[in-house]
């Protein structure tokens, strides 16, 4: 009998630490580079991404090389915005974040209006 509670405890424990790896692998991240149509890198942009089911947004701005990286996302379906003031906003949507994946985006903003 103690052999048999032995060998029950063992193989929960087991899989209770194993369920800890699927629980960890449940998100994924978009990154990218944000650069002009000249090709030139944009710092200071802000990228938002927002799950199209829930209407949660995540935002970050580009560092000095135009980089961005949005991680620990929740799977799902996304829009991907990028937007830096004398610059038209970049939309994407129909991205689908699926475990482990890191879709690689790089917006390309094209020069705004000009007003006085």
């Amino acid at each position: 009998m103690k052999r048999a509670s032995f060998v029950l405890g063992t193989t929960l424990l087991f899989f209770a630490l194993s369920s800890v790896d699927v629980w960890a692998q449940a998100t994924a991240q978009i990154s990218g580079s944000v650069r002009d149509q000249s090709g030139a890198v944009l710092p200071g942009a802000e990228v938002t991404a927002t799950q199209t089911d829930t209407g949660i947004a995540r935002s970050t701005v580009t560092n000095e090389t135009g980089s961005y990286v949005l991680a620990n996302l929740p799977l799902g379906p996304y829009k991907l915005e990028a937007s830096l003031p004398g610059f038209r906003m970049f939309v994407q949507s129909g991205i689908l974040l699926q475990v482990n994946s890191s879709p690689v985006i790089n917006p390309v903003l094209q020069v705004g209006q000009v007003s006085e």
